[in-house]
């Protein structure tokens, strides 16, 4: 017995160094992260607002996707009746650990961009649990579906932005590409 173990294969053990270095998501990661379960919420977003055949509960499931995806698995917004398109992690989850992965918010600006898409998500949020409690409502359900999607289309920012309250997320992730502290 005591000539098997010593003819197990042996493996290097990582030291505490490099397994958390390989295990730590940079802010840019989350930021990307954050922006591409942003892409999914707002095509579902969209999809509520398409012309659909009435009664068949179109608007509301595709509502509550993008609310899933926003929100995360561990929220009490998320409903496990429709599918979650997203990684289950939620938007804002990743954007909220981008802020605590800036350790100490530098530069001030990428955390004013992080925190205005926050903003912008909670006000979607709540637009969009109106738009589904209105949902035996058209004219009403509609109106808050559309500023449930104007809300992550501004959360979400524009490319070119030099601000950041108004470009948001796209202003962050564009402050943080080449920050290697942040990478």
């Amino acid at each position: 017995m005591a000539a098997a173990l010593i003819f197990l294969p042996m493996s290097p053990v990582p030291s505490l160094g490099q397994e958390s270095e390989k295990g730590a998501v940079s802010t840019h990661e989350h930021l990307m992260k954050a922006q591409g379960e942003l892409q999914i919420a707002l095509h579902y977003a969209e999809l509520a607002i398409t012309p659909h055949q009435p009664g068949v509960g179109w608007h509301k499931a595709q509502t509550q996707r993008a609310l899933n995806v926003l929100v995360g698995a561990q929220s009490p917004d998320f409903s496990k009746d429709v599918e979650n398109p997203g990684d289950g992690h939620g938007v804002m989850r990743h954007l909220k650990d981008a802020h605590e992965a800036m350790k100490g918010c530098r530069p001030v600006t990428t955390c004013d961009a992080i925190e205005s898409s926050l903003e912008y998500l909670r006000a979607a949020v709540e637009h969009g649990k109106k738009s589904i409690e209105l949902s035996r409502m058209a004219g009403m359900e509609q109106r808050q579906a559309r500023m449930f999607g104007a809300l992550i289309r501004a959360a979400q920012g524009t490319r070119d932005t030099e601000s950041p309250a108004l470009g948001a997320l796209a202003y962050a992730i564009r402050m943080t590409e080449h920050m290697s502290d942040h990478k």
